[in-house]
């Protein structure tokens, strides 16, 4: 098995909530689709000396998995915090080519997250983020940010808003500001029935944006059908400057009230 396999089937059992300060808890969502989009940028994947790579398939699984951990409880309401989300493209009927993982993105996180009522917000952040794909040579991404950001984070509308400063990014992806602007915003609409949600960014300078919408259809407390909708830059770290789109249909994890 895996290492990231055996993460995901420790962890699991002991995620309680949705970003608390004293539990493993969720970060971002966790989930798994199956996929199809409309294109995939086969000439980078060529440059960058995957093998077989004009025999990549538009229809391919997409899953995500997200914790967080509070390290050190500083007080009631603050604490140093890490949190782990990996995000995979993952071309498991492409038998021809031996179904390879196309695309993962590894992004650890060290923060100071403090939670009480602050009017319209009751969550918020500061830390260091870095993100990267794994890969050598043409095909390799990353980059690290410090961030912030401020969140709420329970009733029927929640929403947040996180912004970020580029200290360090790879030859590779050193224009990706001009396709990834600083920030990004995200909003959950819910009811007892299930959930929508979007989150999205957009580059003023440069017209250039994403956004990804999702519907969650509850059907029980652990889990909800899962149909998710994205568009434009910056799905994964590969197609930061590539223009696409993707729908899926899957399963999501929820994470106990």
């Amino acid at each position: 098995m895996k290492k990231w396999m055996l993460l995901i089937a420790l962890a699991l059992p002991f995620i309680t909530s949705a970003k608390t300060l004293n539990s493993i808890s969720a970060y971002e969502d966790s989930y798994l689709l199956g996929s199809y989009t409309d294109k995939i940028n086969k000439d980078e994947y060529v440059s960058g000396g995957f093998e077989d790579a004009n025999g990549l398939q538009n229809v391919e699984v997409k899953f995500q998995f997200s914790l967080a951990v509070p390290l050190i409880p500083m007080n009631n309401t603050t604490a140093f915090m890490f949190s782990y989300t990996q995000k995979s493209l993952w071309q498991l009927g492409n038998n021809e080519i031996s179904s390879p993982f196309r695309e993962t993105n590894y992004k650890p996180q060290f923060f100071v997250m403090h939670q009480s009522n602050m009017l319209f917000f009751n969550s918020a952040e500061f830390g260091y983020m870095h993100e990267s794909n794994g890969q050598t040579s043409g095909l390799s991404r990353s980059w690290d940010r410090v961030y912030g950001s401020l969140e709420r984070l329970d009733g029927p509308v929640q929403y947040g808003f996180r912004a970020w400063y580029v200290f360090s990014d790879e030859e590779n992806n050193e224009d990706i500001n001009d396709f990834m602007a600083p920030y990004d915003v995200w909003l959950k609409l819910g009811n007892d029935i299930g959930e929508f949600s979007t989150r999205f960014h957009y580059n003023f300078d440069t017209n250039k944006g994403g956004v990804e919408a999702a519907y969650t259809l509850y059907v029980n407390k652990f889990i909800g059908l899962y149909v998710q909708g994205w568009t434009g830059y910056g799905e994964t770290l590969i197609d930061y400057n590539y223009n696409h789109s993707r729908i899926g249909i899957g399963m999501r994890l929820l994470p106990p009230n």
